[in-house]
Order: C-alpha cells, then sequence, then structure tokens
C-alpha cells in the first residue's frame, strides 16, 4: 500500500473498510454449515484480530478529530 502524501483519516478509513470486508467473508465461514473446524477457527480467530484493528483505526479517527478541533480553538 503507498501511503505516502495520505492523511491519517484516508488510512483509517480505508482500514475500516477492508476490516469489514474481511469480517463479512469470515461471517460466511461461520455461517456454512459445511465449513471445515479448521476454517472455523481460522475465522473465529480473525474476526477478534479484525475487530481490534477496527478499533485501533476508529481510534486513529478521533484522534485526528481532536487535533483538528484543537488547531482550531487555537487559531479562533
Amino acid at each position: 500500500m503507498n501511503i505516502s502524501g495520505t492523511s491519517p483519516s484516508m488510512i483509517a478509513q480505508s482500514g475500516i473498510k477492508q476490516g469489514f470486508e474481511q469480517l463479512n467473508q469470515d461471517s460466511k465461514v461461520l455461517a456454512s454449515p459445511s465449513a471445515p473446524e479448521s476454517n472455523v477457527t481460522d475465522s473465529l480467530i480473525n474476526t477478534k484480530m479484525t475487530a481490534t484493528d477496527i478499533e485501533a483505526m476508529v481510534k486513529v479517527l478521533k484522534t485526528e478529530d481532536d487535533l483538528i478541533g484543537r488547531l482550531l480553538d487555537i487559531k479562533a
């Protein structure tokens, strides 16, 4: 991924989008009655890891929002 010249919010939004796409894929495996046990286990682990990744990306967005707000307060 080329991130030069990209804002933190764009990176975070992209990460969130990719996270939800991963959750969608894992949910399909978990919902499949014919999925092998190893795939189910992997999907459960991926789901937890992806949720943690999404939470981190949301924190990036909140931090950037706070920083912009502080800069605007200083400028005002």
